[in-house]
């Protein structure tokens, strides 16, 4: 997606509170050769959308003076594009010549983004050619507003990087999470700092994505609220309390139930929104058979069984190293720098920096 150059190196993440680099090695395989991290203050990004790129810019560029493991030599990078911003679907179009499909394309499009296509960047590729059975072929469109686009190449330029890729963050996370030739229908949630990410992967593709505010902030402001401590307080209590009802009196519990019931909701909504629409997969592709969680939030003590429990899913933990060799530690010494607690925070810079190593 928004590819400029297939030759690629690093995967960047930027998000409204942080940002992540990663830069993987060939050697004996997949390595993990480096990592970069960095807190944002608040307002330099907001939704997705640079608001203070001069300092933003300033921070990237101190930050990679002080690298952990090997250098980072090269300077092209694939960065993400935030969720919130990206529109991707599936959509299908009825047999035609394959001249023909960008300008249908293009007319379909128009009803699925609520932007004028002169507006965005738009991106197209076949995910299921016409058989006997289903004769159309079924296309994934993404699209993402110019001036997004056009915003962060400046600032990757002006941080002394060559922009060679920009993808939406599902893109990376599926790419992270997801086997190589593992088929089960997934969705995948994604759950940050400042949002979550929803993501409906099928038949070997993306079916559907979406965002929702739910977050780790509200989850401390939540604790905040209830026990009437501070930001660093409630941190703190996340991480040792979670859904443990059976500590601190089940107050941490009771301030973050709320927050985590409408997240169960949401889902299931998804889920059944996608399956009523996925009836033209064969088998059973279009069901939902597990849910895969990533993101610093998602290792809130409890929650893959309370998510379990209210949708009658599988609900797991994922792992963005299950796609590197293993052990990929023996090979990657830069991982004892990097808890395993904090490599969920990393799948959408894994993913990205996976796409660099393909082909």
């Amino acid at each position: 997606m928004f590819t400029f150059s297939k030759k690629l190196a690093l995967g960047l993440d930027l998000s409204d509170f942080s940002l992540k680099l990663i830069r993987l090695g060939k050697k004996r395989g997949l390595t993990l050769d480096n990592f970069v991290e960095a807190d944002l203050p608040f307002g330099l990004v907001q939704g997705g959308e640079i608001k203070k790129e001069k300092e933003l810019v300033n921070i990237l560029k101190g930050r990679l003076k002080r690298t952990v493991g090997q250098s980072l030599q090269s300077k092209r990078v694939v960065c993400n594009l935030p969720e919130e911003k990206v529109f991707i679907r599936v959509i299908q179009l009825p047999l035609m010549k394959k001249s023909e499909l960008g300008q249908a394309v293009n007319w379909e499009a128009e009803a699925h983004i609520p932007l004028s296509l002169n507006e965005v960047y738009l991106d197209w590729q076949i995910v299921k050619e016409p058989t006997r059975e289903d004769n159309h072929y079924s296309v994934l469109i993404a699209a993402v507003p110019r001036l997004l686009v056009d915003s962060y190449s400046r600032f990757l330029k002006r941080s002394g990087f060559r922009p060679v890729a920009l993808e939406p963050e599902s893109v990376a996370v599926v790419r992270s999470l997801i086997k190589a030739g593992d088929l089960k229908p997934t969705i995948l949630v994604d759950l940050g700092a400042s949002g979550t990410n929803f993501v409906i992967y099928a038949a070997s593709t993306i079916r559907f994505t979406s965002h929702i505010n739910i977050s780790g902030q509200l989850f401390n402001q939540a604790i905040m609220k209830k026990l009437d401590v501070d930001q660093k307080k409630a941190e703190q209590l996340k991480i040792k309390v979670g859904l443990d009802k059976t500590k601190e009196k089940g107050k941490v519990y009771e301030a973050l139930v709320p927050l985590v019931e409408e997240l169960a909701g949401q889902i299931k909504d998804y889920i059944v929104f996608y399956q009523k629409r996925a009836a033209h997969l064969s088998g059973s592709a279009g069901l939902i058979e597990r849910l895969l969680l990533c993101g610093g939030d998602s290792l809130l003590i409890n929650l893959p069984l309370f998510l379990s429990q209210r949708l009658g899913l599988k609900v797991e933990i994922g792992n963005p190293l299950i796609n590197l060799p293993k052990p990929v530690e023996k090979h990657s010494p830069v991982l004892a720098a990097l808890p395993k607690k904090e490599l969920l925070t990393y799948t959408t810079a894994l993913g990205l920096a996976m796409r660099n190593l393909e082909g």
